[in-house]
C-alpha cells in the first residue's frame, strides 16, 4: 500500500493511502489517474492534483451548484465549463432547468469518469436536458450566441488548459452571455494556502461585475481543507437569499443534499476577519489579532 500526495503548497501537503491504481494514462491535455483510496474511495487525479472522489464529492458539487442556482429567481439555462466527472451537471439537473450545457475540453476525462466513477454523474449524461460538448470552454463562451442564467466554472487550478478560465476577457464574455439576474461561480482555491490566487480572482471579477461574493466550504480532499468559491453578478446577490425561499425550493426539487442547507447557504458567506480584510470586504475588528494564512517558501 502506498500514499498519494499532491505537490507541496507553501511547504505543506496532505496524503491518502492508496489500495490500487485503477487507471493511469495521458490525454492530449493532461495526466489522468483514478486511484482507489482508503479515506475517499475512488479518486480522480489530474496532473497530480486531486479533483473529486466517490466519498466526499457532494461537498464540492453541492456548494458550487446549489448556491447560485438558489440565488437566481428562476434558472432555466445553465452552462457548466469543465466538470468532466459529471458531478456538477448532475446537481444542476436536480433543478427544474430546461437545458444544461456542459463544455469539457478533455473528452478522456469524461470517458474515464463514466467508466470508473459512474456514481458521481449518475444518469446526468443521459438526461435529455443535458448537452455535452467536447471543446474549449473559453472559445465556446466567446463565440456563443446563447444566453444563460447561471455559468459554473468547474475547473482545475489556473494552470495548463484551465489558465484562460481565470482571465478578465473570459469574465467579460461571461457577463455578455448572462441574463440580467445571471450569476457566474468559480472555485477559487484555499484561502489558507492559495490566498494570492483567490485575491487575484476576486480582483479580476470586480473589474467586470459590480457584485462579487466569496463563500466557503470545508473540503478535506483539497489542499488546506478550507475551500472558497466566488460568485459574480450584475444584479443578483447570492448572499441575500431568504432561507425560507431556499427551503421551499429544496422541497420542490426533491433531491436530497448531504451538505447544503438554507442555513449553510447563509453561513457560507460569513468570512473570517483575515479573509475579509484580504479581500477588502470589511474592516477587521482587531488587525493585530488576526489569524494568518499558512505561510512558507
Amino acid at each position: 500500500m502506498r500514499a498519494f500526495a499532491e505537490p507541496f503548497r507553501r511547504g505543506w501537503r496532505q496524503e491518502a493511502l492508496v489500495r490500487d491504481t485503477l487507471y493511469d494514462g495521458h490525454s492530449d491535455f493532461q495526466h489522468i489517474q483514478v486511484l482507489d483510496t482508503i479515506p475517499f474511495g475512488r479518486m480522480l487525479v489530474l496532473d497530480d492534483a486531486t479533483q473529486t472522489s466517490e466519498v466526499e464529492e457532494y461537498l464540492y458539487h453541492e456548494m458550487l451548484v446549489h448556491v447560485p442556482m438558489m440565488a437566481h429567481p428562476d434558472p432555466q439555462r445553465v452552462l457548466v465549463i469543465g466538470g468532466g466527472d459529471g458531478g456538477a451537471l448532475r446537481r444542476v439537473l436536480e433543478h427544474p432547468v430546461r437545458k444544461a450545457t456542459m463544455v469539457e475540453i478533455d473528452g478522456e476525462v469524461v470517458r474515464v469518469s463514466r467508466a470508473l466513477l459512474p456514481a458521481i454523474a449518475g444518469d446526468a449524461f443521459d438526461d435529455p436536458r443535458a448537452e455535452l460538448i467536447i471543446g474549449d470552454g473559453v472559445r465556446y463562451l466567446r463565440e456563443t450566441d446563447e444566453h444563460f442564467d447561471v455559468i459554473l466554472v468547474d475547473s482545475t487550478d489556473p494552470v495548463g488548459p484551465a489558465a484562460d478560465l481565470f482571465g478578465e476577457s473570459f469574465y467579460r464574455d461571461a457577463r455578455r452571455a448572462l441574463g440580467e439576474d445571471g450569476l457566474i461561480v468559480t472555485q477559487s482555491g484555499s484561502p489558507l494556502v492559495m490566498l494570492d490566487e483567490l485575491k487575484d480572482a476576486v480582483a479580476l471579477m470586480r473589474r467586470v461585475f459590480p457584485l462579487v461574493r466569496t463563500y466557503l466550504c470545508a473540503i478535506p480532499l483539497y489542499p488546506g481543507v478550507l475551500w472558497s468559491f466566488t460568485a459574480a453578478s450584475v444584479n443578483c446577490d447570492p448572499s441575500a437569499v431568504a432561507p425560507a425561499a431556499i427551503a421551499a425550493r429544496l422541497r420542490a426539487n426533491g433531491a436530497p443534499t448531504g451538505w447544503y442547507t438554507p442555513a449553510i447557504h447563509r453561513a457560507a458567506f460569513a468570512l473570517p476577519n483575515f479573509l475579509a480584510a484580504a479581500l477588502e470586504m470589511q474592516s477587521p475588528d482587531d488587525p493585530a489579532a488576526l489569524p494568518l494564512p499558512i505561510s512558507g517558501e
